[in-house]
Order: structure tokens, then C-alpha cells, then sequence
């Protein structure tokens, strides 16, 4: 990025993934003579890392765009902005912003160090899709399996280490494919191995079911994953499931996550995404998703309703076979209270067990927010530093997990 001489204030509002985090990340450590600042804080340049997974995720960059044009230069960067490079997206021409890519943004070489800003830092440790599932349009924006080779990883991995960070994450647009591109044989148990003999705790990003091998059921096993897991459902009915192209049916997913179960001692926190009214989906096929749904052991899910990407195969069956929006939004509304109930269970069933957290930031005197290895929010008493990890028991106050030390 071309800044002028004086220090200036620059702002980011990051939309989406794990992978947008980094990004933003990777943004800031980059820029020189600059003040970050919050986007409630005058800035004269406002950074929008978008998303373009959804309608509505564009809808929200877009009023992004509006409200801080007002205060300031507005660039534009992330997947929204790489959709709508060639197009005019803004009646108001006075408001358009400045549009680049990450890379460019960035410089021609990538560089994989981190501004780290949370107490679990992420890792990107891939790029691009090769699945093109027939409703998504990341593959198309975020191009072909991009994997960061094993060496940078481990490299990133010892300065985690050596900055006393107890947790890293490890994100990528599809994670469970990396290392297909490499010629050394790498693959995701690889760098979960090398970053569980770096840093310690190891969380990972959204996986695919089919993409969990014998090594992570191993790994599982011997304490070097995290009891969470992130596996995308989409839909629980086959038909469904084919049509969006998905590669697995409903009782191979089931055999996936039974499998993860038996390797823990205790329940491990499962999360997934589902889609409603995908084109096609009728009654039926939505009460095939709820009851499988139901039969599972989910901590949470997050639920969309279709949404139409242009140039997507889903985007003609659309015009061929569409739900009514009311009806997308009413089967939304029916997973959501299911997964929200699902969430109190879960979040009951860990009353009164014992679990390390890591201590994220400061809410009152003596009051710390942290995050258990479950992937809770978890209230915790007491005079810690961000970062520290704390041994808690658990108890459920005021519709809310707490801890106290054990």
C-alpha cells in the first residue's frame, strides 16, 4: 500500500472467515509509518476485508462501505471485492472505494509472519478450493489449492512459540486438501503434528468429514487435537446432498463423527453449517436435515438460507426450481432454535467437570473472558494475563459458562 510519509491512521473491519482474520493480520504487520486504530476512532484510511459467501455478507460490506465513506478513504479488499472488481457496485459514485487485493495490498511476496491480536493466534496455512461444491463461489474467487509449505509453517509456528502463545489455530479456505499441491507429500496431520510439538494446544478450522484420516483419528486420540471440531453438514438429506455436489452421503458423516467421539473421554464440542431451501429441497427433504440434525450431538451449528452465487450451478437451479424466500427463512428459523438448544445442553452437560482455558481479555476488575478447549466462552474470576492458561471448574451462571481456578 502506497502511504505518505506522516504516520496515518488506518482502521480494519474484517468481515467472514478465519482466514479474512489472518489476512487482516498480515495487512497490518505489513504497514509502515501507520497507526491502527479502531473503526470507532478517526482514521484517515478505513480497510474492508470482505466477505462474498452470501448475499447478505455482501449486502453488509457494501453498507460497510457507505457508513465509513463518510469518514474517511475507504479501501476495499477480500472476497467481495475480488467479485466485484470489474463492476459497479455503488449507485452513489462519490462513495465507490478503492479496491485491491490482499496480495497486492501485500506486495508481490506474501509473507506469512502475523500481526498477532488475539490470544490464539491463526494460521493460514492454505489457499484456494478445488471441490466447487454447486452452490459456493469461493473456488471461482479464491482460485486453485494454494498449500504454504510445511518449513514456513513450522517457522511461523516457533515465533507463536517464543511469543508464549499456549494455542494456535489452523485455518485455510479448505484445510483438509492441503498439501495436494505439493511435491514433499504433506498433509494436514503433518502440520497438526508439527505445530502440537511447537506450541501445544491445536485447534483446527473447518474440515470436511471425507478428509479426516487415520493419522488426526490418531492424533485425536493422543491429546494432540483439540476436543472441537468444525464439520460442514450443508444438508442432512442425500438428495440434497448430491445435488449440492457434496462429496459424502448422511451416513458416511455419521460414521465420521462417531469415530471422532470414541476418541475422547468425554464428549468433544461439534459444530457444522447447514444451508435452507437450497433449489429443489421440498418438505420432505427439509424433515430428513431436522431429524438428522437432531440425532446428532452438535455444540452448535450455523444455519443460512440460500443464497444465489452468480455463475454457480446453483444459480441456475435457482431459476429452475427456487424455495420461496419465506420458506428458506422459516426452516432457517426451526435449525436454529434446534442448534441453540442444542448449544444450552451442551454447555449444561459441562457443569461442574474441570477444563484449561485460555485467558482472552480483560471485561471487568478481576473478570477475564477466556476460551475453553471445547470452544466455549468461559467467565473466569480471578487476576490473569492474556494469553495464560488457567485450569478452571466449570459452572453455569446467568445463561453463561464460569470458571473457577481448580
Amino acid at each position: 500500500m502506497n502511504l505518505s510519509e506522516r504516520p496515518l491512521k488506518v482502521a480494519f473491519y474484517t468481515f467472514g472467515c478465519k482466514v479474512n482474520l489472518f489476512e487482516s493480520d498480515q495487512l497490518k504487520k505489513s504497514l509502515q509509518n501507520v497507526e491502527i486504530v479502531s473503526c470507532d476512532d478517526d482514521a484517515d484510511i478505513f480497510v474492508i476485508n470482505s466477505c462474498a459467501v452470501t448475499a447478505t455478507a455482501e449486502s453488509q460490506a457494501r453498507n460497510m462501505v457507505r457508513r465509513l465513506s463518510k469518514r474517511g478513504k475507504v479501501i476495499l479488499t477480500g472476497c467481495y471485492a475480488r467479485k466485484i472488481k470489474d463492476e459497479n457496485c455503488f449507485e452513489n459514485t462519490e462513495i465507490i472505494p478503492d479496491i485491491k487485493d490482499v496480495a497486492e495490498m501485500l506486495g508481490s511476496q506474501l509473507s506469512y509472519d502475523a500481526f498477532f491480536t488475539r490470544s490464539r493466534p491463526f494460521i493460514k496455512i492454505q489457499n484456494g478450493c478445488d471441490q466447487f461444491c454447486a452452490y459456493c463461489i469461493i473456488p471461482y474467487l479464491r482460485g486453485p489449492l494454494k498449500s504454504v509449505p510445511l518449513h514456513e509453517i513450522r517457522s511461523l509456528l516457533e515465533k507463536i512459540r517464543d511469543e508464549n502463545f499456549k494455542e494456535v489455530v489452523l485455518t485455510g479456505i479448505h484445510i483438509g486438501k492441503y498439501g495436494k499441491d505439493l511435491s514433499d507429500g504433506s498433509t494436514l496431520a503433518d502440520v497438526v503434528k508439527a505445530a502440537y510439538e511447537t506450541v501445544g494446544r491445536v485447534r483446527m478450522g473447518s474440515l470436511e468429514s471425507p478428509e479426516i484420516d487415520e493419522r488426526l483419528f490418531e492424533y485425536a486420540k493422543n491429546g494432540m487435537i483439540l476436543p472441537h471440531w468444525h464439520i460442514p453438514l450443508q444438508s442432512g438429506c442425500d438428495r440434497t446432498l448430491q445435488a449440492m455436489r457434496r462429496p459424502y452421503k448422511t451416513d458416511a458423516f455419521r460414521r465420521s463423527v462417531e469415530k471422532v467421539i470414541e476418541c475422547y473421554d468425554s464428549l468433544p464440542a461439534f459444530g457444522t453449517d447447514v444451508i435452507t431451501g437450497f433449489p429443489g429441497e421440498t418438505d420432505a427433504d427439509f424433515e430428513e436435515t431436522r431429524k438428522f440434525i437432531e440425532s446428532l450431538p452438535f455444540a452448535y451449528g450455523h444455519v443460512f438460507p440460500f443464497s444465489s452465487r452468480p455463475g454457480t450451478p446453483a444459480e441456475k437451479m435457482e431459476k429452475e426450481n427456487p424455495v420461496p424466500k419465506q420458506v428458506k427463512k422459516e426452516r432457517a428459523a426451526i435449525l436454529r432454535d434446534i442448534f441453540q438448544a442444542k448449544k444450552e445442553a451442551f454447555q449444561k452437560s459441562l457443569i461442574n467437570t474441570t477444563d484449561e482455558v485460555i485467558i482472552e481479555e480483560k471485561i471487568d476488575e478481576n473478570l477475564f473472558a477466556s476460551t475453553s478447549s471445547k470452544y466455549q466462552t468461559v467467565n473466569v474470576k480471578g487476576s490473569f494475563k492474556p494469553r495464560e492458561l488457567v485450569k478452571v471448574r466449570l459452572s453455569f451462571e446467568k445463561g453463561r459458562l464460569s470458571g473457577s481456578e481448580s
